[in-house]
Order: C-alpha cells, then sequence, then structure tokens
C-alpha cells in the first residue's frame, strides 16, 4: 500500500513533469539546425606580393580569405576566372594555382589561403607597348561545395600594380681599324645601348662577341659600369683585338680597305635596376647590322 500511494502522490507529478521538460530541453539543444536561405559563404582577395624569375615571368601572389557561416564544412573551388593586363587578356602563358589541391573550409570558420597568378609578359599583344605599369585585374567565380546538390556561388575581385621592365638594346655605331699587324689588329667598337625604361638602368659586367661578314672577329669582357638614363642612351667604347694567325693575311687586307661591314654582335650583360621586383637580371642580346669601318 505505501509504494500504491507513493506512486500516486501528487509530489512524484511534479517530479515527473520536471524531468520531461527536462529531456525535452536537451533534445531541442541537441538538433542541428539548418542555416538560413541567406546565409551564404563569402570571400574577398587581396594583393599580397610578386616574384619575378626575369622581365616576361612574374607570379602574383594574392591572399583569398574565405568565411563559411554555415553548419555543414565545405570545400571551396575554382569555377571560372579571367585575368586582364591593362585591359588585355594574356591568352597563353597565364595560370591560376590555389594553396593546395583541395581546400576545406570547416563548418562557421574563416580561412585564409594564398592564391598564385603566374603570367607570361612575352605573350602579351604590342598593345601593350605604350605602358610603363601593368596593372592586373583578377576576376573569380568560387564554388563552395557542401554536397551533391547543395552549392553556394561568390564573386571575387583581386587587383595588383607593378611596373613593367624592359631589356635595353644594344647597336653598334662605328667599327674603328686602330693598329694593322702582322698577325692581328686592333678594333674599337663604338656600342651605344638604349634604355627603353622610365627609370635609370646600370649595365656591367658583359661579355661579346663580334662577327663581320659572317666571320669571327673577336670577343671581350668589360666589367665597368655604363649608367644609362631614362628612356636615354649611353655609349661606350670597346677594346677588341683581331688575331689572324689561323687566317689568310687577304682577310686582314679585306678587312682594311672595308668601307662597310655587316657585323653581329652577341654576348650576355647583366643589367642593374633600382626595382624591387626586379633589382638585376641578365641579357642575352643577338644584334646584326652594317657599320661604318673607320681607319
Amino acid at each position: 500500500m505505501t509504494n500504491l500511494k507513493l506512486l500516486c502522490s501528487p509530489f512524484l507529478g511534479v517530479i515527473l513533469a520536471g524531468f520531461c521538460l527536462s529531456c525535452a530541453s536537451r533534445a531541442v539543444l541537441n538538433l542541428s539546425a539548418p542555416a538560413a536561405p541567406g546565409e551564404k559563404p563569402s570571400a574577398a582577395a587581396s594583393f599580397d606580393r610578386i616574384e619575378a624569375g626575369d622581365v616576361n615571368h612574374v607570379t602574383l601572389f594574392f591572399l583569398l580569405d574565405l568565411q563559411n557561416p554555415r553548419n555543414a564544412a565545405a570545400r571551396l573551388a575554382i569555377q571560372d576566372w579571367k585575368a586582364a593586363i591593362n585591359g588585355v587578356t594574356p591568352g597563353k602563358g597565364a595560370a591560376l594555382a590555389l594553396g593546395g589541391e583541395v581546400v576545406r573550409v570547416d563548418a562557421g570558420a574563416s580561412l585564409q589561403i594564398p592564391l598564385e597568378l603566374t603570367l607570361d609578359l612575352g605573350a602579351l599583344s604590342p598593345e601593350h607597348e605604350d605602358f610603363d605599369e601593368h596593372q592586373v585585374e583578377l576576376d573569380l567565380n568560387l564554388g563552395f561545395v557542401f554536397g551533391p546538390r547543395d552549392t553556394a556561388g561568390v564573386t571575387v575581385t583581386a587587383r595588383a600594380a607593378f611596373p613593367r621592365i624592359r631589356e635595353p638594346e644594344f647597336f653598334i655605331t662605328a667599327i674603328a681599324i686602330m693598329k694593322a699587324e702582322l698577325i692581328n689588329t686592333r678594333l674599337k667598337v663604338k656600342l651605344r645601348v638604349d634604355n627603353p625604361n622610365g627609370f635609370p638602368v646600370e649595365l656591367s659586367s658583359f661579355s661579346y662577341e663580334l662577327y663581320g661578314g659572317d666571320r669571327f672577329w673577336a670577343d671581350g669582357k668589360e666589367t665597368a659600369v655604363l649608367l644609362i638614363p631614362p628612356r636615354g642612351s649611353a655609349e661606350a667604347e670597346l677594346s677588341l683585338v683581331m688575331n689572324f694567325i689561323n687566317m689568310r693575311r687577304d682577310i686582314l687586307d679585306q678587312i682594311i680597305s672595308m668601307g662597310q661591314v655587316n657585323y653581329r654582335f652577341t654576348g650576355e650583360a647583366a643589367v642593374r635596376t633600382n626595382q624591387e621586383l626586379l633589382p638585376c637580371f641578365p641579357v642575352n642580346f643577338d644584334r646584326s647590322g652594317n657599320s661604318a669601318v673607320i681607319d
């Protein structure tokens, strides 16, 4: 009877009701409610830095900030992208890569990943000839993939600017025969270097070979610095020795009697700039032309 009274007691009803309310509250807290329909992932891109291998090959580094407000993890995918340099599409020679093959953005998380845009500036059309600065605009169509039928698209635009660096151009303006001897002759070659850049460059440590009339004449190496002003020219005088010990004497006579010579001037030079992007770079040159031979 005592047990029966306890079961029928009003106090037991209060206890059981409280227990049921507690269980219901816990059940509600443990449910994962789906994200609101307007709750979309977001992304933003900012320019970080640039690296250059030479005057034509650069890599732009961006930082991609991602936010996933949903309660499910997502995989990031680049659905489409387009790059333009000063309004011109580079076409071939452009590549884009995320900072990993698979990018996962956890539920309710923020993530920052690197983005690399590689450009071959040498593949640009002649429309770029008048630009001293490259202005790049990168448009991205990103997809957050939550499941086979659950995706969210985000559009991002990133911009960057960096100076254009051009290679100097080399020209021979005159060849002078200074002294003819039995087995060699001394030459003075006047070299003009044009700087197409809007900033000064220095030319140093360059080696060269000179050919005249399809024959090797002489070679040499210079280490003196030649400063070339912005969009200007500078001249240098090179001293060369032609050795005829393995050639016929009549070749020397022909050279001495020349009024004009078809030449070919090849070599390699180190060019220094005041640009952080590319402070020093090598240049290979191969120039042909016609020059006066001065006694």
